[in-house]
C-alpha cells in the first residue's frame, strides 16, 4: 500500500489532542491505522503536547467524563449493532452501530455509521468501477479515507489508505477507478451543493 495523501498538520494536531468532533475523529483515525508514517507524526505530536502539559500548571479537572477523538465512547460501544464478524468493517468502526448497505444510485450504495454525539455525519460509501460522480461542493468538510479501490479528481488520486480532506473552497469531479471501483468511509458537515445543470436536477434527491 502506497499512501500519497495525509491529514494536514493542523488535522492530526487536532486529533492528537482529542478536539476534533468525533464523527470527523472516526475517519482521521481509519486513516491513521493504515499508515505508518502518519502513526509516526501521531507519536510525535502526543509527545511534544505531553511535554507541553508537564510544563503547565497543575488544573483542577471539571467534573463528567472527558472523551479523546481517537477513542469511541462508552455509549457508543454498549449501542453497537454492527456485525463484528463483518472482515470488510474497518477495527476503528466496530464500535459503532453501522447500517446495512443501501442503493443510493446506479451501482452507488452507502452504509450509515451512527457516532453519538459527533456533528458531522458519517458514512461508508461504495461506487462500482468507472462511476463518475456529480460535480460538487461543500459548505463545510467533507473527510475521506480511502478503504479499498481509488478514485481521482481535480487534487489528485486517491487509493486505500489515503486521506481526502475537503472543505468549502474545494469543488471537485470524483471518478472512480475502472477497474476496482471504490470503498471509502466519508465524515461530512454542512451539506452538499451540485453543479451544473445536472446537479440542479439532482440536489433535491440528495440526502447525506
Amino acid at each position: 500500500m502506497s499512501i500519497m495523501h495525509r491529514p494536514s498538520d493542523e488535522t492530526l494536531a487536532a486529533f492528537a489532542a482529542g478536539g476534533l468532533d468525533e464523527g470527523l475523529s472516526v475517519v482521521v483515525a481509519c486513516h491513521v491505522a493504515a499508515d505508518r508514517e502518519s502513526r509516526r507524526r501521531l507519536r510525535d505530536l502526543e509527545s511534544v503536547q505531553g511535554a507541553l502539559l508537564d510544563m503547565a500548571e497543575p488544573v483542577e479537572m471539571a467534573s463528567g467524563p472527558r472523551v479523546s477523538g481517537r477513542h469511541a465512547p462508552a455509549e457508543a460501544e454498549a449501542s453497537a449493532q454492527a456485525d463484528r464478524t463483518d472482515s470488510a468493517l474497518p477495527e476503528v468502526l466496530r464500535p459503532y452501530a453501522v447500517g446495512p448497505w443501501r442503493p443510493i444510485g446506479l451501482h452507488v450504495a452507502m452504509r450509515r455509521v451512527e457516532v453519538p454525539g459527533a456533528q458531522a455525519r458519517v458514512f461508508m460509501l461504495r461506487a462500482g468501477p468507472g462511476i463518475a460522480l456529480p460535480s460538487h461542493k461543500h459548505t463545510g468538510f467533507e473527510w475521506t479515507t480511502i478503504l479499498a479501490g481509488a478514485y481521482e479528481h481535480e487534487y489528485g488520486r486517491y487509493a486505500a489508505g489515503d486521506f481526502d480532506e475537503a472543505d468549502a473552497s474545494h469543488d471537485h469531479t470524483p471518478r472512480v477507478d475502472p477497474v476496482e471501483g471504490c470503498t471509502c468511509i466519508v465524515a461530512m458537515t454542512g451539506s452538499v451543493r451540485l453543479q451544473g445543470w445536472l446537479g440542479r436536477l439532482l440536489q433535491p434527491l440528495v440526502r447525506f
